[in-house]
């Protein structure tokens, strides 16, 4: 089964250099994926944590602080399998030391990989489970945990041709499980070193909206938003996919805000352009403030500042909820602000507290979107004390995870100099 397994790593990789001929995340995954070797100092690193991309980053960054804040000289590495994890980490406030794009779970990688890391504990973030690197590195006797973990009974782990990966789960010391249901799914197959410990996302997010400020007054086109929106009511669409963007063309005349702020998931020239023809000269780009009369329409056209234009808003549409991939929806709610977005949001369970407790709900149409941003401005201020005392509930997981995990660390005594 793990010869299969290899095989399957062979073709993802043959896929990828295939998708580099016209992809530019494969294309950089292509040219920088063994750059780790070249730039990359050799270990031994105090703490591997592994991210998917930037989200996975943010779960795991609180506790990386956590770390550093009890040891302060240990060295932090962070590897990446998506380029975009790579190449915006940096906008965070962070404690990294070094970062890299993880090579493909190929045996000789991970010997190789290994033998230049020399990690003394490993981090896995939510669901990634590469099985050579798992082995490889239970092989060397060396912690490895995973936290803010998310299962699902439908993912391939729980299949019955999914033994090789249930066998690999239990080379983790330990799991940090965000919900009951993962905990349950684990020790359906006999995995009991399990604590449910909650998201991290909501530390992350408390710490964004607490340094949200300082970090805006550090970009002069934030600024100058910020003041044009000054005794404005404001509606962002954050995140967006060309669905969400034409429902709320078709219903922008009637929504009751006075500003719309739209940052798009896409930011190429050409997905610009298709939003611009769109909204008409109602629509100026940020990028173009200096410019700024009387539109009612601001198109981002950077990556990154998202989490700080939230502040900004009375409510929030978000995208990804009809492709499956909805964005995070906690960095507008720990501002209190209510959010709606699409239906296709089984996969985040925290979608679904939020529309249980009426602090958010699903549309379908544009009619339905217009119906729920009219029903959240007339209870908003009910609303966002709810939101804000629900995202202070759920805070807190970073504090179980570090307690935990810090007592378990072969070389808490011993970081590295």
């Amino acid at each position: 089964m793990r010869g299969l397994y290899d095989i399957s790593i062979m073709l993802l990789g043959l896929g990828i250099y295939v998708a580099s001929l016209f992809n530019k995340k494969a294309k950089q995954r292509i040219k920088t994926g063994d750059a780790w070797k070249t730039t990359l100092p050799s270990g031994p690193y105090d703490l591997w944590m592994h991210c998917a991309s930037l989200g996975e980053f943010d779960q795991g960054l609180p506790v990386l602080w956590e770390y550093k804040s009890k040891y302060p000289e240990a060295k932090i590495l962070v590897t990446f399998f998506s380029p975009s994890g790579l190449n915006h980490y940096h906008k965070r406030v962070h404690c990294v030391d070094q970062a890299c794009l993880i090579p493909l779970d190929r045996r000789k990688n991970v010997r190789d990989f290994l033998n230049h890391v020399k990690p003394k504990t490993v981090v896995f973030v939510k669901y990634e489970f590469w099985l050579n690197f798992i082995f490889g590195i239970s092989k060397r006797n060396i912690p490895l945990f995973s936290i803010s973990t998310l299962l699902r009974k439908n993912q391939f782990i729980f299949n019955p041709l999914g033994g090789i990966f249930r066998n690999a789960l239990k080379r983790f010391t330990h799991f940090y499980a965000q919900t009951e249901q993962t905990k349950l799914l684990l020790s359906d197959i006999g995995i009991q070193e399990v604590t449910v410990s909650g998201d991290t996302r909501y530390d992350h997010v408390l710490n964004q909206q607490r340094n949200a400020m300082e970090n805006q007054a550090k970009n002069l086109e934030l600024a100058q938003l910020q003041k044009y929106c000054e005794g404005k009511s404001v509606f962002i669409l954050g995140s967006s996919w060309l669905v969400e963007e034409e429902m709320v063309h078709a219903i922008h005349q009637r929504i009751p805000l006075d500003l719309t702020i739209i940052a798009p998931h896409d930011i190429s020239e050409k997905h610009l352009y298709e939003i611009e023809a769109m909204f008409g000269d109602e629509c100026i780009r940020l990028s173009e403030i200096n410019g700024l009369t009387s539109e009612t329409v601001i198109l981002i056209d950077c990556i990154g500042i998202l989490h700080l234009l939230y502040q900004l808003a009375n409510i929030a549409f978000i995208g990804g909820g009809y492709t499956g991939k909805l964005h995070n929806i906690l960095e507008p709610a720990a501002y209190g602000i209510p959010v709606v977005f699409g239906p296709r949001h089984d996969k985040f369970p925290e979608a679904n507290e939020f529309i249980a407790k009426g602090l958010a709900s699903e549309v379908i149409t544009s009619q339905d979107l217009l119906d729920k941003i009219q029903l959240f401005m007339r209870n908003h201020e009910v609303t966002k004390g709810k939101i804000i005392g629900f995202i202070q509930e759920k805070s807190g997981a970073t504090k179980r995870i570090s307690s935990h995990l810090f007592s378990t660390l072969a070389h808490s005594d011993f970081p590295s100099n």
